[in-house]
């Protein structure tokens, strides 16, 4: 069970790592800095539905720095590390303890604000000047603009995926009353 279970870490970062270098080149038309989809948190809410806190933040972890090695540059591993790690705490926890609250977009929402709010923080602690914060306003709205689009893509990926792991499980249930045949 162990070895499935890496197995599908693994996948789940490569794919993670994958749409962050896709998006990359993917143009936005906003002429904002900072703005980007963040399609990379599509694979860390399906992580958040289906594995442990440990196992979304390893996938965060790799997900951060094989991008910003290949990308952006060792310099972004604070704000991409501090962003993706705290978003993802904040959707893993919103989404086991309140998901009767929130759905799926609005959990990818908090998680979005949250990563502007991490990576604006790091930034103004670098710098040292508080100046920054007034990009705030610019980057919630983004926030709750990107986490809805990711959002609504999560949310359709994990119905599909609980809908094929029902389908599975009741096909073994099925299998399990079959009489073996007499051939």
């Amino acid at each position: 069970m162990r070895k499935k279970k890496d197995a599908v870490i693994i996948i789940l970062i490569c794919n993670a790592i994958l749409i962050s270098l896709l998006e990359l080149i993917i143009p936005i038309p906003i002429p904002v800095p900072g703005v980007k989809l963040g399609l990379g948190n599509i694979i860390t809410i399906i992580a958040i539905a289906f594995l442990s806190l440990k196992d979304v933040l390893i996938i965060v972890f790799l997900r951060c720095i094989v991008v910003a090695a290949l990308s952006k540059g060792i310099t972004m591993l604070p704000f991409s590390l501090a962003g993706g790690l705290l978003s993802a705490v904040a959707m893993w926890v919103v989404y086991k303890k309140m998901s009767r609250i929130f759905s799926i977009k609005g959990i990818s929402v908090i998680g979005a604000i949250t990563h502007n709010t991490a990576q604006l923080a790091v930034a103004s602690l670098i710098v040292r000047e508080t100046v920054m914060l007034y990009y705030f306003p610019v980057l919630l709205i983004s926030a709750v603009v990107t986490g809805l689009i990711t959002g609504s893509i999560g949310e359709l990926t994990v119905q599909e995926i609980k809908k094929k792991r029902d389908l599975f499980r009741y096909n073994l249930v099925l299998q399990s009353f079959k009489l073996p045949s007499k051939e």
